[in-house]
């Protein structure tokens, strides 16, 4: 480890790491009581330049506080190898899997690595890195902006818009309109929710609305729609039991996407009893899709 100035660190990767203001501000309340505890970590490139790969929150609040003097941890002086490192080590807890796909997609584009040689290098299948590759390349450039910068909710995009709009086709351009629209309100992800729901399902003076920034009225709207969807008073008892079915079916797909897309358990016993479950699902998927694939199409 060596003590550097700021002024020598490059921010080059800055927009591949996603902002947390909130995670900020309470870095810069531990940094003002008790210092830097941990180093940054950073390339080491010719004349005491230095590229940051992993510590831009802590960067940023040390520039906010004038401290230019920094511990730094490098990584050697090869950039694919560093990035490389940066993801070994991450281990899920520095990196999240959309800052894992910006490095990856890194490797691949600017490095020419391919898919399986980046597999080999950071010890995980072909479908891990292809996975990750994929992230990154439906979203547009406006998405990712967004997104990377804390303006909208990295969450809602994984597990509410981006599962959304793959089912129901949604153009591209239409999803750029809607996250420009609603990012940087502060808004909750129940909220986020609703508005996506709205502004792809609730017909075009919604998505007007939405558009034109009247987020407080549509939601209003909203609430009082689809406070539940089983509750409509022109459906029979069986068409209601069977929105009820979809709602909660839907409610819990999203948890389970959620819960594997965070750190999960790895014991045996966990594990055994997941697969059989796993199994089970898989072995459901495919009369579940023709059943709803056929109602979905008419």
């Amino acid at each position: 480890m060596v003590e550097v100035e700021l002024r020598q660190i490059s921010r080059k990767y800055e927009s591949y790491r996603l902002k947390n203001e909130y995670a900020e501000r309470q870095l810069l309340s531990s940094i003002t009581e008790t210092g830097i505890r941990e180093p940054l970590i950073c390339i080491a490139k010719s004349k005491g330049q230095y590229i940051l790969l992993d510590g831009y929150k802590r960067l940023r609040c040390l520039s906010r506080l004038n401290i230019h003097i920094v511990p730094v941890h490098s990584l050697g002086s090869d950039e694919q190898d560093g990035i490389i490192e940066l993801i070994r080590v991450s281990n899920s807890k520095s990196l999240q899997t959309l800052e894992e796909s910006g490095f990856v997609d890194e490797l691949h584009k600017r490095f020419g690595m391919t898919v399986s040689g980046i597999a080999e290098r950071l010890d995980v299948s072909p479908a891990w890195v292809s996975l990750r590759l994929g992230l990154i390349e439906e979203m547009s450039d406006t998405v990712r902006m967004n997104i990377f910068s804390g303006r909208f909710p990295v969450r809602s995009y994984m597990y509410s818009l981006k599962p959304f709009t793959r089912v129901k086709g949604a153009e591209k351009h239409m999803v750029d309109r809607f996250v420009s629209s609603v990012s940087g309100k502060r808004l909750s992800s129940r909220d986020m929710d609703r508005l996506i729901y709205g502004y792809f399902r609730g017909g075009e003076k919604l998505k007007k609305q939405i558009e034109e920034g009247n987020l407080g009225w549509t939601l209003k709207i909203l609430k009082e729609k689809t406070a539940s969807l089983s509750q409509e008073i022109d459906l029979s008892a069986d068409e209601r039991r069977i929105i009820s079915d979809l709602e909660i079916l839907q409610k819990y797909i999203r948890k389970v996407i959620q819960h594997f897309g965070d750190s999960i358990p790895s014991g045996t016993a966990f594990r055994k009893n997941a697969s059989l479950l796993i199994r089970g699902i898989y072995d459901s998927i495919n009369p579940l899709m023709k059943q709803i694939g056929e109602f979905y199409d008419k």
